[in-house]
């Protein structure tokens, strides 16, 4: 019973779980190299199990143990890191995974084990075009083309195979030596694995491709090089890419001339014939003005002629090219130019930073030049010019000397053309820039809509503030009007009610018979009340409105109003002017005026004193006013300027600051008083002190 429930138990278990047993099954291995090449990356990124046999085709001791297997499927590349690496022809039985690789989708994470030995694959037929692709990446391939170059880098031969456009490297074996002469300028075919040379490997995208040989006998020769040029005079630039019943592909050319310009491995070359665009194989460049001996391939590229994967030497003279001008446009479209050392004159229009026509991701000095034949650009081949050209202005007629290279479509037609200069050296100033350049207008016209900017806004300033001063103006002549309203009210009211009263006491006076004193006594007490009042209200009336100002000159103002204090009080008056009165403005002559009342007005009331003088010295830089009296004087502590003074001392050193005059109250001598007011005459009022005012 006990064994029946154990079993029940079980079997149960086992039908719960058989669906989970089921779905984790792994898939079944990949067993071609088609089948993982065919895999996209997302699928490649699966870790799909692998298993396939096949031979090695490309293997190298630089590869860190990596290498590449073919079946008869497809080829494929394995990333093993195991030492020693296999050689080309093991047969292997591999297993690993799928991974998505750098450009194509790989065997990683690889277990191989040799099982034998066989001959390589047949090589597919393919151009080298077809290869550039990188369709073809991992297959054993054959392909066909001319030796342009070769090369040894670290221990192994690297030949260039060149067919129309497209080229490859040859990757040899390492223990080969190649019969370079043999092979430089011949026509080949050759067996071997394409694998990506460069790759931008954020897009994973294959940019050149290189060709990895496995034997020395993957090499065939098709048709021997021509002979060596070198051995023939050297061949006019004019006539390389004309026709020749020897031209071939492989056909090399000598030529001989001077270097006028060199930029990496690219150099121009002059002979009396023309200019000619040089291409080295090896980025080393001569020195501008040495004579060289150059041997390469020609090629028509966008319809113009190149010497490619070049090769040069010293003659050991040095040369002089004369800079050829354009004579007509017709020339240029010919392409009579393209290559050769030109010199163009005209004025200079513009100065530019933007990216080189040549290199955009080179930023470099452009010059716009105005000639007869249109606008002509001129371009530093170097990324910054050893000087900046500032000292040509714009404006300025300049003569330029480079490289002319004509600008041309795919098809090879005139699109136009630029200059390619060395150096700023290269540059001759003819005559420098009209003072009236457009840029020297420009800023002129800049400076004058600031100046025209700075007025427009002082002119609004001045308008405001004018309408702020024509506000205060119409308040002020309210108040004077106001005032004078008043002063006149009180003229002809209160002033002649105390006139009244004055001749009623005087005839009261008159009318007390003998014996009456005491009565006599009190009569001429209010009497002299009455006075004082009537003195003091007219003082009033002329606070309240400059009436003598507006009937007399300030002379003769000042004059009336410390006489009539004078005469009020019984004192004796003199007046002493020396000079002319300059014009003053009103303000000046109101404070004036008001200044000397309240000296004369302080004398009547607290001097004591019998005599008030009034002396004036008067010149155009300056005006001098003192008010005396024969009084019992003011101690020195009275005299200096106190806050904490009467209002008449305060309100006279207040009207002195306002109008910027000088107030001093001094002792006279034997006794009495001083009251001094000094006024330095400006040439122009501001202002701002009439504004005050």
């Amino acid at each position: 019973m006990e064994k029946q429930k154990s079993f029940s138990a079980l079997s149960y278990l086992a039908l719960l779980f058989f669906p989970l047993a089921s779905f984790a099954t792994p898939p079944p291995p990949i067993t071609q190299a088609q089948q993982i090449l065919s895999l996209k990356e997302e699928e490649a990124q699966q870790h799909l199990p692998i298993q396939i046999q096949g031979v090695v085709t490309a293997a190298d001791p630089s590869w860190n143990g990596q290498f590449f297997i073919q079946d008869s499927s497809a080829g494929v590349f394995v990333d093993s890191r195991v030492q020693p690496i296999p050689t080309p022809g093991t047969l292997l039985r591999v297993t690993g995974v799928t991974e998505p690789g750098a450009f194509a989708p790989i065997v990683g994470r690889p277990l191989w084990k040799a099982v034998g030995s066989s001959s390589l694959p047949p090589a597919k037929s393919v151009s080298i075009e077809q290869l550039v692709t990188g369709s073809e990446d991992g297959q054993r391939v054959q392909v066909q083309g001319w030796v342009h170059s070769a090369r040894k880098e670290a221990g192994q031969w690297i030949l260039a195979l060149v067919e129309g456009s497209s080229r490859v490297d040859l990757m040899l074996p390492r223990n080969f030596e190649p019969p370079i002469s043999k092979f430089l300028g011949a026509k080949i075919s050759t067996a071997g694995v394409p694998t990506p040379k460069r790759m931008n490997y954020n897009l994973r995208r294959l940019v050149s491709v290189q060709l990895w040989l496995s034997s020395s006998d993957d090499l065939r020769l098709i048709q021997p090089a021509s002979p060596d040029p070198r051995s023939s005079p050297p061949t006019p630039i004019r006539s390389i890419t004309q026709y020749s019943i020897d031209n071939s592909p492989g056909r090399r050319f000598l030529i001989q001339g001077i270097v006028t310009f060199h930029s990496g491995d690219t150099l121009y070359l002059s002979d009396a014939t023309g200019g000619l665009e040089v291409r080295l194989a090896e980025e080393i460049a001569p020195k501008i003005g040495d004579e060289i001996e150059v041997v390469g391939f020609p090629i028509v590229e966008r319809g113009l002629p190149i010497l490619v994967d070049a090769i040069f030497s010293p003659t050991g003279n040095q040369g002089k090219v004369v800079p050829k001008s354009i004579q007509s446009v017709q020339q240029l479209r010919d392409g009579y130019l393209h290559g050769d050392l030109t010199r163009i004159e005209g004025q200079l229009v513009n100065i530019l930073e933007k990216p080189s026509v040549l290199n955009p991701s080179f930023t470099t000095l452009t010059l716009a030049v105005k000639t007869s034949e249109g606008v002509v650009t001129a371009e530093f081949t170097q990324i910054y010019p050893e000087k900046r050209a500032d000292r040509f202005e714009i404006g300025s007629q300049i003569a330029v000397k480079g490289i002319c290279y004509t600008q041309t479509d795919h098809e090879g037609s005139f699109q136009g053309f630029f200059l390619l200069v060395p150096s700023l050296a290269d540059i001759t100033l003819l005559r420098p820039a009209s003072p009236f350049t457009a840029r020297r207008l420009a800023l002129a016209l800049a400076v004058a809509l600031l100046v025209l900017l700075a007025v427009s806004l002082w002119g609004r300033h001045l308008l405001t503030k004018n309408l702020g001063l024509q506000g205060d103006i119409r308040e002020r002549n309210a108040v004077l009007n106001e005032r004078a309203r008043l002063a006149a009210d009180l003229h002809d009211t209160l002033e002649q009610s105390l006139v009244g009263l004055s001749l009623q006491c005087k005839t009261a006076l008159a009318l007390i018979p003998p014996g009456g004193e005491r009565a006599k006594h009190h009569l001429e007490v209010a009497k002299e009340g009455i006075t004082q009042t009537h003195a003091e209200l007219r003082r009033s009336i002329w606070d309240l409105t400059p009436q003598a100002l507006e009937s007399f000159d300030l002379i003769e103002a000042m004059t009336r109003v410390l006489k009539q204090s004078a005469d009020s009080a019984g004192l004796d008056f003199q007046a002493n002017v020396q000079g002319d009165l300059p014009p003053l403005e009103a303000f000046l002559k109101q404070n004036l005026l008001r200044i000397v009342q309240e000296a004369g007005t302080n004398a009547v009331k607290h001097a004591s004193a019998s005599q008030l003088g009034l002396q004036m010295i008067l010149s155009p830089e300056k005006i001098i006013l003192s008010v005396t009296d024969d009084g019992v004087g003011m101690s020195e502590a009275a005299r200096q300027p106190d806050p904490h003074h009467g209002f008449g001392i305060r309100g006279m050193q207040e009207r002195a600051k306002r109008i910027g005059a000088v107030l001093q109250i001094e002792k006279g001598v034997p006794r009495g008083t001083i009251v001094r007011i000094t006024l330095a005459i400006s040439p122009v009022l501001s202002p701002e002190i009439s504004s005050n005012s």
